[in-house]
């Protein structure tokens, strides 16, 4: 946990209760051990959804689609596009997206997302929630191809709080922590973007594409 437990918990509590569909999977992910958005962060993204009003989204990492359907509710008027590489999870997605009801505006993709996309896609909103080890990948193929304005929020940057403290992170984790600090920092660097690190769920960043300076 990144924030005090019980202030977590308190925060998931004042979330307005969710659908059905959306609870099952919520469900289903904590018994299955599924990565998905975690309860209070998704409503951040809501909520910026509702504020920014996206036409088109592209979330990279589907998993079950379960933040497809939260990008779905929170922006529908937004047409989305999102890809992962598991086809049993994203078989899974599909029949998830169609019982949501909102499965005609949303293109699945079975793609590797370090593979890229056309160029005649063209996005308001990019979602990074993936391998993490691969988002400074994802940003460098995705941010070409988000409209000046477009929002990026990425999943899980503060990584369960060990990029604060990375010496506490395992053998095994200690290479992806290293690759998100490098990420944040470029992030935080980077002249085409302005971002917000929000210490909500596993941790976000928001990033807003600037403008091209003549």
């Amino acid at each position: 946990m990144i924030t005090n437990p019980a202030i977590d918990d308190y925060v998931s509590g004042l979330v307005p209760a969710r659908s059905p569909l959306l609870a099952r999977l919520e469900q289903e992910a904590a018994t299955e051990h599924i990565p998905i958005i975690q309860l209070a962060s998704a409503q951040v993204m809501r909520m910026l959804l509702l504020l920014h009003r996206p036409q088109a989204i592209l979330e990279v990492g589907t998993a079950i689609g379960y933040s497809t359907i939260w990008l779905a509710e929170a922006a529908p008027q937004a047409r989305i596009v999102t890809m992962d590489i598991d086809e049993e999870r994203l078989a899974r997605a599909r029949a998830n997206i169609a019982e949501a009801g909102c499965a005609d505006r949303i293109e699945i993709l079975s793609r590797d997302a370090t593979l890229g996309l056309p160029e005649s896609y063209q996005f308001d909103c990019l979602f990074i929630d993936a391998a993490k080890g691969q988002y400074r990948a994802f940003l460098d193929l995705y941010v070409p191809l988000l409209r000046e304005g477009g929002l990026v929020i990425s999943d899980n940057v503060l990584f369960r709080g060990w990029v604060a403290t990375p010496d506490e992170a395992g053998k095994r984790q200690r290479p992806m922590v290293d690759k998100l600090l490098a990420f944040n920092a470029h992030l935080a660097e980077r002249p085409d973007l302005e971002t917000a690190f929000i210490p909500v769920g596993d941790g976000l960043a928001v990033s807003l594409k600037k403008p091209v300076q003549p």
